[in-house]
């Protein structure tokens, strides 16, 4: 396994992907990787997370205004994201937190790759 400098993992990530990222209202979130994409100004189309806190994890990232949609079950914390999704700048998917985590559980089936045709 190769190391890489955070700044060069940020500079693999390209424009319009779309990202998970854990944590709790900002608790075990990648905050050193958050603040990395925000310098480099990644727009990223997708997020998901539980909860978006003003100050930390992908708060930071609506406060940039780097986000186009966020699929979360929280965004009571952040006053940006709620003013981005009023004004339409932001796609919220506000989901339940159960629901959301069944979506995360399902997503290696919905993104696996497709079945090689037998010989």
């Amino acid at each position: 396994m190769k190391t890489v400098r955070l700044d060069q993992a940020a500079a693999m990530i390209p424009d319009g992907a779309s990202a998970m990222v854990g944590g709790f209202m900002g608790v075990g979130t990648p905050e050193c990787m958050i603040d990395e994409i925000v310098s480099q100004a990644k727009k990223s189309y997708g997020d998901r997370q539980r909860h978006c806190v003003a100050q930390r994890g992908i708060g930071k990232l609506v406060r940039a205004k780097l986000l186009g949609k966020a699929i979360v079950s929280h965004i009571g914390l952040s006053p940006a994201a709620q003013q981005q999704m009023m004004s339409g700048a932001l796609e919220v998917d506000l989901v339940p937190q159960g629901t959301l985590i069944e979506r995360i559980h399902a997503l290696p089936v919905s993104v696996s790759p497709r079945p090689k045709p037998s010989s």
